[in-house]
């Protein structure tokens, strides 16, 4: 790793420092410092939390560091931020599935005027299963949004029945 390479000409240095010789993205550097901290190959005057430390905050390599392993596995901190990465990632494409729905119910419903909920259930399945499979429980969670925002609603006489509110 290029940081611990930074610690052959000193033996102290700066976050800042640091973040300057390798331009590594600081959120990245942070939690590879915390996980070279927690291996205990290198110390730390203070906790680098991810979005509150301290640029002059001094990272000193631990000459006191054994292991007795030949190698030493620093990729889990790494790997714990991606998997956090990837369900932030995650989030968004159930947040823009959602929009994608709910605009297919609308449109539907609009072109028919009114319809009923397991025919527009099947229509937008039929819809967007070229794009992604939506789910019958989110697409119902969409139908009952858009009665809630008053874009659709729900027939008097039939409870089946849905109508879009122009």
């Amino acid at each position: 790793m290029i940081i611990l390479l930074l610690f052959n000409d000193s033996l102290e240095l700066t976050v800042e420092k640091i973040h300057d010789q390798t331009q590594i993205k600081i959120d990245l550097l942070i939690s590879i410092l915390n996980a070279l901290v927690q291996s205990k190959i290198l110390t730390c005057t203070q906790f680098l939390h991810p979005t509150n430390f301290d640029m002059n905050c001094k990272v000193k390599l631990s000459n006191d560091f054994k292991s007795d392993k030949y190698r030493i596995n620093l990729n889990t901190e790494i790997q714990s931020t991606e998997e956090k990465d990837m369900e932030n990632f995650q989030t968004k494409i159930d947040q823009d599935r959602i929009m994608i729905i709910r605009a297919t119910i609308v449109r539907i419903v609009k072109f028919h005027k009114t319809m009923l909920q397991n025919l527009l259930i099947q229509t937008v399945i039929e819809q967007l299963s070229s794009h992604f499979n939506p789910d019958i429980s989110t697409i119902k969670g969409c139908i009952n949004s858009l009665i809630m925002k008053e874009y659709l609603e729900i027939n008097s006489h039939n409870k089946d029945l849905l109508s879009y509110i122009a």
